[in-house]
């Protein structure tokens, strides 16, 4: 019998209080399992966020407004020139990290609202 494949994605994060973090341009693989625990640690300063890219090269982007504020779910649609967007408290923002699927489409942030980049 086959194990399961593991979901492994390639993400890029910034941490504002450390100074560390992964390039957008240089993006480091990850195990599915492991994303949210990251966002968990990073999300909890202001402007930091982590990134994740899908198989089909949509980004999912997940940031800190401010501190015991909800958090900021993202995803980009380039080619459409914005993105989904969602605000959820942390809890919900980690579970939905913990469950994503290989490919990103609109059903991964229900209730989210399109917005044009730069608004």
């Amino acid at each position: 019998m086959n194990a399961p494949r593991k979901r492994v994605f390639r993400v890029f994060w910034r941490d504002y209080v450390t100074g560390e973090g992964v390039s957008s341009s240089e993006p480091e693989s990850l195990a599915g399992e492991h994303i949210a625990p990251l966002a968990e640690r990073l999300l909890v300063a202001p402007d930091n966020y982590i990134g994740v890219i899908d198989t089909n090269e949509l980004i999912l982007q997940v940031w800190c407004a401010e501190a015991d504020g909800p958090v900021q779910l993202e995803l980009l649609y380039p080619e459409d020139g914005g993105m989904l967007h969602l605000s959820l408290p942390l809890a919900e923002a980690l579970a939905l990290l913990e469950r994503l699927p290989q490919a990103f489409d609109e059903s991964l942030l229900p209730g989210a609202q399109f917005r044009m980049s730069g608004s």
